[in-house]
């Protein structure tokens, strides 16, 4: 296996932070009528202030995310993608029979091993879709087994990256966040290039990342697990935070900050035994 590559996260064209910083409050979802904030996780569309504020895309080739029912939508990074291309992704409750409408003849499988091809040298003539696994690698190797779908479509892998992802893993740091895995997929299969078309992907994935470094680089004497890539929190060169630790340090000082729901602290500080690995 490739050794996995250091790639640069503020390369990535786009600059969520000061639109994303504005929607300081919780708003309710207009369809669902849950207070969220950003997006709804259960609509999957961003709240009205954010309406035409942040880039939505189209992607190449469709993407199924089929969804483990113990991942919780907020740890869930693939939903970002559903909320960033909403017309040409789909997000899928797992079952053993959730897939049985799909043409496995035109489907390819994101999921590493020696049997997967790298998406750099599927002919995109080749396949319509890509079904994407969101789930702990325990959960999607179990997936894959019960589902006979699963196990018939062909599968394809992208080029090995270290991951940004905040949250300590149990396994090495080439395994990255859904999301990041999604991106590389649709960036890796440009020929040459590639000039950002799918950098929005990573819209809300780059915020968060941005956030975490600032919330830590401003308070060093925070503690992290010890595991966890070395360097992870760039001291020299994170941003201070701004009106989002502002706004939340005045009610929850010191705290995690809660983004309705969703998983933000670093997790360097958990123990080994309570830790998540992210499909």
């Amino acid at each position: 296996m490739a050794q996995a590559e250091t790639y640069d996260i503020n390369a990535l064209k786009v600059c969520p932070t000061p639109v994303l910083d504005a929607c300081s409050e919780r708003m309710v979802c207009v369809e669902c009528g849950k207070k969220v904030r950003f997006f709804c996780y259960q609509c999957l569309r961003p709240v009205s202030d954010l309406e035409g504020k942040i880039p939505q895309i189209r992607l190449p080739f469709k993407l199924d995310v089929v969804k483990h029912e113990g991942e919780k939508d907020g740890k869930s990074t693939a939903l970002h993608a559903k909320v960033m291309a909403p017309e040409d992704v789909e997000i899928i409750a797992y079952s053993e029979n959730c897939l049985d409408d799909v043409d496995v003849e035109r489907t390819a499988l994101l999921f590493p091993g020696p049997d997967a091809t790298n998406i750099a040298d599927m002919d995109p003539a080749s396949f319509d879709k890509v079904v994407v696994i969101d789930g702990t690698w325990r959960q999607a190797k179990g997936m894959l087994h019960h589902c006979q779908k699963l196990r018939q479509m062909r599968k394809v892998t992208v080029n090995p990256r270290r991951t940004k992802f905040w949250r300590y893993q149990n396994f090495d740091d080439s395994y990255m966040a859904t999301i990041e895995a999604i991106y590389f997929l649709y960036r890796d299969s440009v020929s040459s290039g590639y000039n950002g078309e799918y950098d929005a992907l990573m819209y809300f994935f780059k915020y968060f990342y941005d956030f975490i470094q600032s919330e830590y680089a401003a308070r060093p004497e925070k503690s992290f697990h010890n595991k966890h890539q070395k360097g992870y929190i760039a001291y020299e060169t994170a941003l201070p935070s701004t009106s989002l630790r502002q706004t939340k340090s005045s009610v929850v000082p010191e705290a995690n900050y809660d983004f309705d729901d969703l998983d933000l602290d670093l997790a360097f500080q958990a123990p080994l035994d309570d830790q998540q690995d992210e499909a």
